[in-house]
């Protein structure tokens, strides 16, 4: 009896898992955390998340060769808004990509959204594959 009786909580136990692992969550893990061009660019460090779900977020880091930063929010609104992911932007810099050399230099901050966390980006950076035999330097 007391088996039954646990198995009628266990619709109680099992709905908040089901809102943290909703498919709208999910679809955040479907978007690269890094695209950045080769040679000097611009980038933004920039939070992404669900409508309604702040504490399942993910940093992303999308730089570009723009001539201001807000070109680059821009174009991540235009992407992330479709699918209902909200952005807010974290900050931005400079990115110095020398894949030939497999060097990536992080500097400077953006006149429009103020300096990323560098140290912050590296970590992302050096997390992705295609990156991760780098040598990624911060000069704040």
């Amino acid at each position: 009896m007391k088996f039954v009786k646990s198995l009628s909580l266990l619709p109680q136990c099992v709905s908040p898992l089901q809102k943290c692992y909703s498919t709208d969550l999910i679809s955040l893990v479907g978007i690269p955390r890094v695209k950045i061009t080769k040679g000097e660019n611009r980038y933004l460090l920039v939070m992404i998340h669900t409508h309604g779900f702040t504490n399942f977020g993910r940093v992303i880091v999308r730089g570009a060769d723009v001539d201001n930063h807000l070109e680059i929010f821009d174009s991540i609104l235009e992407e992330m808004e479709p699918q209902g992911i909200c952005s807010k932007c974290l900050g931005g810099g400079r990115i110095l990509n020398e894949e030939d050399k497999k060097k990536i230099k992080i500097y400077g901050t953006s006149r429009t959204f103020g300096g990323a966390d560098h140290k912050r980006t590296r970590n992302i950076l050096q997390a992705w594959t295609t990156y991760k035999d780098f040598k990624i330097s911060v000069k704040n």
